[in-house]
């Protein structure tokens, strides 16, 4: 394999280490382009399939091979990461990346869906770490040409229209994928969440905000679980319109569909432009003869050389000389309006990209009780009667209530020596979206492990709160409710911390086993310590519908407090009224 030589550069321009993390189908774009990148030198390469890394750095000359992440992170001297794995386990990475403290480049997509994305860019944003994603269409040079040319009024100053076709002819047979990314046979959502993100992101480039969307999706190819064929339309928020039409099971009749990834026109009130399937650029002004304009485009790398363009601009905003197109508050931008795409095809309607959910209608709200009934018979409870109207003209009582009683949250100090109390707890945490863990039926004294958590959930994301279904409640009042609970493992404990997890709930009367001191104080104590909020004793969780609903749980302000019984809801949007 040849490569192309290093560009010029000052030679007192600082040389950017880097580790590339993925060997796989894509990322030979990014090795070659990192070699022709003066001022950056590729030093270790990992992936878990060690062939192929050893492979890619015989290749490419690159120092170091590794098999596994956290070893490849202790490598002296990285000054960034490249991410260029298949999406699954990503995120896992991109933690340990920023817990390194490093910058780094990632491939898209950042996680299986919207949520997923959205929950790991905003807590990448208060890392304050340097973070790209690897969104490299708006990279091409025909766009970057056209923005140029927009910018200039060369066609007016005022857009109408933005249309491309795709086709891409990559996924009609039943081995459709498999040569490359087979991965992509598999995803629920394909089309796009995959390719159609490039576009939402480029047309926002060229044309600015969207603000509504209009998307119609289909599967030709039943070999595969996604949507295959497609086309979204965006009104942009200067009154401009887009529209992608796309299908990866058709083909075209370009000799290298994947060169300009299809034909676009642009229209405005100046006249019009057109870009072929080999990025020629023809324009037309209004009432004059049309003609081609000359640009520079390259045929190294991928689609016109994007990735090294990319690249480039990576590690410009390394050295402080431009600022981040495609940082996670953007390309948050990019994935609402493909979210809102997949919404308005589920609703077949336009949808307002910055109220996914919204209607004409206000949603109906269902509240779930998940709190246990408080009464004599609950241990630790007694209720007196204090006035009553017979006698004092009003019904008053007095409650001795257990600390950690019925549903109840734990205060750090329960645990923790000079821990923080309940009235120290930040109340922000105590409420918002949280994720149901289904782990029903549980047996008696089951030990919960890591393994239960990414099999009921798949990824678990910093901030998440996350309720454990175990329909232990309905054994409330029996003597192994208390004595026979399913507990939190220590190893569980660890790793929830290590997500950094904001909170859990469980519906035993605690998270280890109560009659063992040992495991009852090193497992609340790994989780006070990493800054897990504790909620105990949850019921009706097999009333949830949802795998994800609006939690709350507050407890008294008591100054000083180790604990307090809490009345926790949940509330699910009827999806029906959405």
């Amino acid at each position: 394999m040849t490569h192309t030589m290093k560009m010029e550069f000052d030679e007192h321009s600082k040389v950017y280490r880097g580790l590339l993390i993925g060997a796989g189908y894509f990322s030979r774009f990014h090795l070659d382009a990192w070699q022709r990148l003066a001022n950056a030198e590729i030093v270790g390469i990992c992936d878990f399939d060690i062939e192929k890394a050893h492979a890619a750095a015989s290749a490419y000359g690159i120092p170091s091979v590794f098999a596994d992440v956290g070893q490849a992170l202790q490598c002296d001297d990285l000054d960034f990461v490249d991410i260029a794995t298949q999406p699954q386990g990503r995120f896992e990475i991109v933690r340990q990346v920023v817990t390194r403290g490093l910058p780094m480049i990632c491939q898209k997509p950042i996680a299986d869906d919207f949520a997923g994305a959205s929950r790991l860019l905003d807590w990448i944003q208060t890392q304050q770490s340097v973070f790209m994603v690897h969104e490299n269409f708006r990279f091409q040079p025909w766009y970057r040409e056209i923005k140029r040319m927009l910018e200039a009024n060369a066609i007016g100053d005022r857009l109408h229209t933005i249309t491309m076709r795709t086709r891409m002819g990559d996924g009609w047979g039943e081995d459709a994928y498999l040569n490359r990314q087979p991965y992509f046979r598999t995803m629920p959502r394909m089309l796009m969440h995959e390719t159609g993100i490039h576009f939402a992101d480029t047309f926002r480039y060229l044309a600015g905000e969207v603000s509504q969307c209009s998307g119609d999706l289909r599967r030709l190819n039943s070999d595969i679980q996604g949507e295959d064929t497609g086309a979204f339309m965006l009104r942009f928020a200067s009154g401009a319109v887009g529209v992608w039409d796309a299908s990866r099971y058709n083909e075209s009749l370009s000799e290298d569909p994947l060169y300009t990834f299809g034909e676009l026109s642009v229209e405005a009130n100046g006249g019009s432009l057109w870009m072929d399937g080999q990025g020629n650029i023809t324009i037309k002004p209004l009432g004059q003869p049309a003609y081609m304009h000359p640009y520079e485009r390259s045929q190294l790398g991928f689609a016109g050389d994007c990735v090294y363009a990319c690249q480039k601009h990576f590690l410009d905003v390394l050295a402080g000389n431009a600022a981040c197109e495609t940082s996670p508050s953007e390309y948050l931008k990019s994935l609402r309006v493909i979210e809102s795409v997949y919404e308005s095809a589920r609703h077949d309607c336009f949808v307002p990209v910055d109220a996914l959910k919204s209607t004409s209608r206000r949603p109906q709200r269902t509240v779930i009780d998940l709190s246990l009934p408080v009464d004599n018979d609950m241990r630790g409870v007694a209720i007196k009667p204090a006035k009553t109207i017979e006698k004092e003209g009003w019904n008053a009582t007095t409650l001795e209530l257990y600390s950690h009683a019925g549903t109840h949250m734990d205060a750090p100090v329960h645990f923790v020596h000079g821990g923080k109390t309940l009235d120290q707890r930040d109340l922000s945490v105590c409420c918002g979206p949280a994720r149901i863990v289904n782990l029903a039926p549980a047996s008696p004294r089951q030990l919960h492990t890591i393994d239960d958590i990414t099999r009921a959930i798949g990824e678990v994301y910093p901030g998440d709160r996350l309720l454990f279904r175990t329909d232990w409640y309905k054994r409330y009042g029996t003597p192994e409710y208390r004595d026979e609970l399913p507990r939190v493992s220590i190893e569980l404990a660890q790793w929830l911390v290590k997500q950094q997890v904001a909170m859990i709930g469980v519906e035993p009367p605690s998270v280890a086993d109560v009659n063992n001191i040992t495991e009852l104080t090193s497992v609340h104590q790994t989780l006070f310590h990493g800054g897990v909020l504790i909620v105990e004793g949850l019921a009706n969780l097999d009333r949830l519908t949802q795998p994800e609903v609006e939690f709350i749980a507050l407890p008294l302000c008591i100054i000083g407090g180790d604990g307090c019984p809490v009345r926790a809801i949940a509330i699910e949007e009827d999806e029906a009224n959405l």
